[in-house]
């Protein structure tokens, strides 16, 4: 059976006209002297569009017929070397690898990270660089100059008096940029990352009562009144949440500076002892704090741990960081908590519970009231403003009052600021309003079951 029984007559057809165009050539150039190049444009000019019926035209085009040399001199000078190679695993311009981890490199360099929702420098923007390079005669890895590439690949053709196009397009480009979780590596860090490589994800749904806690502090977008020094103090505060009930079971609100880990222990002690909560009964509790915010003492670690005999374990969150390469500045770092998002989506509705209050700064400083004298980002300590503010108003009276005090004379002025012990209840009113809210979608979100004691008396069933 013939090799080409199964090809088209046109495919057939144009195979025989380009050989003997080949071969003609081939041989004038051996026995006559004929240059290759003109060779080439004079059977261009003669085969172009060529009618090789069912509607195909032959295509030589002289950058198509010098392809086609090359491939018919390398296939042994046969016309079978000329069929259509629709699949060409061998083709001659495959990217070579030094050039794709060019510009993988190029994809996830320090530059990338100026566009946050990019993750690294686009294909485009590669491709173009990569063409300046190319035309300016410079040494691109695993290709060379362009002159360097032209001899190699046109041994047969002089070198042109301006630069080719380069070799390979946008898109090929793009392809060996590498996975975006590469890029994003590359360009912001191994933080920035974390959503794009396998993680595990957690289902509340599946957690018994007390089988797991979770703390994390808040910084109170207000400003209050310190009780003992009379001076104005940004707060915080610590939560600690039951993440299966989404219950605050305790807290605790202070100075910033004032906030130690003494406090968190004691937060523990009063938290597990809370009633209705405390540990699970026939499985392990675990408390999880996020590293980067005040967590308890390792004392206290050790007592709480073997005082329960292993029905209690205390957990420290890892920090994602680290140095990319040499020369370059360190990785952000970023804590993740298990429960992160339950106890974050309730300090953003404490935020909205205080909004009544006195003493509001906004969530940064240029959301601050003008008059307030608690904003800047060059002074930390907010006491250190100007006089004629509501805080440095507010510290002077409350100086008064304390220097009446001590002096045996009760003074009960109005401040125009709560004190950190009032604003205390405030943020305790606020938990048991959070405590008691029923209506959230979640299937069986606060759910208490009742039973019928006696005709018409329903008592609840368990404290949930």
């Amino acid at each position: 059976m013939s090799t080409f029984s199964k090809t088209p007559k046109w495919q057939v057809d144009r195979m025989s006209i380009l050989h003997a165009a080949f071969v003609d050539l081939d041989r004038a150039i051996k026995f006559e002297g004929a240059a290759l190049v003109t060779g080439l444009h004079q059977a261009s000019a003669r085969l172009d569009g060529r009618d090789l019926g069912g509607g195909h035209q032959l295509k030589a085009a002289f950058k198509t017929l010098l392809k086609l040399w090359y491939a018919w001199a390398e296939g042994g000078r046969k016309a079978s070397a000329l069929k259509p190679k629709y699949n060409s695993p061998g083709h001659v311009n495959i990217m070579p690898d030094l050039l794709g981890a060019e510009i993988q490199r190029m994809a996830s360099s320090e530059t990338g990270a100026r566009d946050k929702n990019k993750g690294g420098i686009e294909g485009a923007a590669i491709h173009k660089r990569l063409c300046e390079r190319w035309k300016a005669g410079l040494s691109i890895p695993g290709v060379g100059t362009w002159q360097e590439w032209w001899e190699r690949t046109h041994p047969a053709l002089p070198l042109p008096n301006r630069p080719p196009d380069f070799p390979w397009s946008v898109k090929t480009v793009l392809r060996r940029t590498g996975p975006k979780a590469l890029r994003v590596i590359g360009s912001q860090g191994i933080a920035a990352a974390t959503n794009l490589l396998p993680h595990l994800k957690l289902d509340y749904s599946k957690l018994r009562k007390c089988e797991l806690y979770t703390l994390d502090d808040v910084h109170l977008d207000m400003v209050a009144i310190d009780d003992i020094t009379g001076k104005v103090v940004d707060v915080k505060a610590y939560i600690l949440i039951e993440v299966s009930a989404r219950r605050i079971v305790a807290f605790v609100v202070k100075p910033e500076k004032n906030l130690r880990a003494e406090d968190v222990d004691e937060l523990l002690a009063h938290g597990l002892s809370t009633d209705g909560f405390g540990l699970g009964v026939g499985y392990q509790t675990h408390i999880r704090f996020e590293r980067g915010t005040i967590a308890c003492s390792e004392a206290a670690q050790l007592v709480l741990e073997a005082g329960s005999e292993g029905a209690l374990k205390i957990h420290r969150t890892s920090m994602d960081g680290g140095v990319k390469w040499v020369g370059a500045a360190a990785d952000k770092k970023s804590g993740h908590a298990a429960g992160k998002a339950v106890i974050e989506s309730f300090n953003r509705n404490l935020h909205r519970r205080l909004l009544h209050l006195p003493g509001q700064r906004g969530n940064n400083w240029q959301n601050a009231p003008s008059n307030l004298g608690a904003g800047g980002p060059d002074v930390k300590d907010p006491s250190r403003r100007s006089t004629d503010t509501t805080v440095a108003r507010a510290e002077r009276l409350a100086q008064f009052r304390r220097t009446a005090l001590t002096l045996g004379i009760d003074c009960p002025l109005e401040l125009p600021l709560l004190t950190v012990s009032a604003l205390q209840r405030e943020v305790a009113t606020a938990i048991k309003a959070h405590n008691s809210e029923e209506g959230h979608g979640m299937q069986g979100f606060r759910t208490r079951m009742e039973a019928e004691v006696a005709p018409g008396v329903w008592h609840p069933v368990n404290g949930l």
